[in-house]
């Protein structure tokens, strides 16, 4: 009866998940480590959430008449993107390497969405890109936790996890300018360093703490339009790096046991900028 209770409030929060107009912060589990030494586990995640971020670089712009290259300018601007969502699909695959550490690694699925606009030097905003909605690509990542220290019923203990993610590119249209065509790709490696205490009973573990984040990758914009004027073809080609401060941020979860070898959790992450929500499964072998 518990077990068909807990599996339908994972398939409740699921279905929630998959109705919400929101995605970023890639969900991390208790701070501690969760098997033995020889054990394994397998997992199923589900995480989402909403992020801002800003890029830097140079943009390449050429201007043709008849066909004929007239012009090359090159700037260095910034781009502003604004509530970034972003959702993720993962398979996890944990191993217990000591008696108080264990390590993971993952493969899945993100993708993204959102508008970016380009920030004029004081800092006002400039030409609006609308409609980037890239499908699911490749993502995956790696992690270890460890456990510190143990008093009764309370752990103290920590975890290290990476994620690389990589949206399908998408394209998108130029706000008031009808005659353009281009598109976005975005790829990013997230960094999430975390500690704190897990409290456990017979039936479930309640957990969290603060935690570090921070996030560096690329956006990759191109795209032409047709001024119709005395110059035909204007082509825009964009390389920028993704460079996100470090952020402080704190998240709390939920692991309920389904039984001695599986289970589920549920946890909020935010930071300053950030915001997520992950569920997920574990069953240890």
């Amino acid at each position: 009866m518990k077990k068909r209770v807990a599996l339908s409030a994972l398939v409740l929060m699921v279905m929630v998940v998959c109705s919400s107009v929101a995605f970023a912060l890639a969900p991390m589990g208790p701070p501690r480590a969760n098997l033995h030494e020889g054990q394994g586990a397998l997992g199923l995640e589900y995480g989402f959430g909403e992020m801002d971020l800003e890029t830097f670089g140079s943009v390449t712009e050429k201007q043709y008449i008849s066909g004929v290259l007239q012009t090359t300018a090159i700037s260095y601007t910034s781009f502003d993107i604004k509530d970034l969502q972003t959702s993720m699909i993962w398979g996890r695959l944990d191993v217990g390497t000591w008696e108080n550490w264990d390590m993971f690694v993952r493969l899945g699925m993100t993708n993204a969405q959102d508008d970016i606009s380009s920030v004029n030097a004081d800092g006002s905003l400039s030409d609006q890109y609308k409609e980037f909605d890239g499908d699911y690509g490749f993502g995956w990542g790696f992690g270890t936790r460890a456990t510190f220290y143990q008093e009764g019923d309370t752990t103290w203990g920590g975890l290290i996890q990476v994620t690389w993610s990589n949206p399908d590119s998408s394209e998108i249209i130029l706000q008031g300018e009808s005659t353009f065509t281009g598109e976005v790709e975005i790829d990013y490696w997230e960094v999430q360093i975390a500690i704190g205490p897990t409290v456990e009973t017979d039936s479930f573990r309640l957990y969290g703490g603060p935690f570090l984040n921070f996030i560096n990758g690329n956006m990759d914009l191109k795209g032409s339009y047709d001024p119709t004027g005395v110059i035909d073809l204007i082509t825009q080609e964009t390389e920028h790096d993704i460079r996100e401060e470090s952020q402080v941020g704190g998240y709390a979860g939920a692991q309920w046991y389904l039984d001695e070898n599986s289970s589920i959790f549920t946890e909020l992450l935010f930071t300053s900028d950030a915001w997520g929500v992950g569920i997920g499964s574990t069953w240890k072998f």
